[in-house]
């Protein structure tokens, strides 16, 4: 899956400051743009094609909306990117905080969960996965407030890509709420 792989780049190109693979990704992102585009024009012919209704006509919708948040999580991806880019160039010493690279690997484990809720249809996969937004909030939280030790502008770099591992995991709790949507037609909040 190109996204899964999207993501996980991402995080390997941060932790190295890795320049090479930065460029890799922001070259995907067309890719990722036309997969989407492609998602949309599918689902508009689906539903003037075969009128679907019920639980075939949430499938169709949800699958425009999923493909959406994945294009925007790509375009989180690149944000890493463009930072590692201009961070390998003007500030080669900087060291990501241990609380961002521990948020890196909680929403790399959330967007692995989402991905299998939603290749097997499971319900509950999808919740609990929901429920980890909360993990990554507090963590987003103890960045802002961990200032002790860091630069102005290493704090800054660390609050900035915090900021965007909160939105990823806002994306992917926006799935589990479609994969859950989809096969029992309820929102996921009225079944907690």
């Amino acid at each position: 899956m190109v996204f899964h792989h999207y993501k996980l780049t991402a995080s390997v190109a941060f932790e190295n400051l890795d320049r090479s693979m930065s460029k890799k990704i922001l070259d995907l992102d067309d890719e990722i743009d036309n997969i989407n585009r492609e998602i949309e024009n599918l689902v508009l012919d689906i539903i003037a094609r075969f009128n679907p209704l019920g639980k075939d006509l949430r499938y169709t919708i949800a699958a425009m909306k999923l493909a959406n948040n994945l294009e925007r999580i790509g375009d989180h991806a690149c944000n890493f990117a463009e930072k590692t880019l201009w961070i390998s160039e003007n500030l080669p010493e900087f060291k990501p905080s241990n609380l961002v690279k521990q948020m890196f690997g909680e929403v790399i484990n959330m967007l692995q969960k989402t991905v299998l809720a939603f290749s097997r249809r499971d319900i509950e996969l999808a919740k609990e996965t929901w429920k980890m937004d909360d993990i990554i909030d507090d963590l987003d939280k103890k960045v802002t407030n961990d200032v002790e030790g860091f630069e102005p502008h290493t704090l800054v770099l660390n609050v900035l890509f915090a900021r965007d591992l909160e939105r990823v995991a806002d994306h992917l709790t926006n799935i589990c709420e479609e994969i859950v949507f989809i096969e029992t037609g309820k929102e996921l909040k009225n079944l907690l």
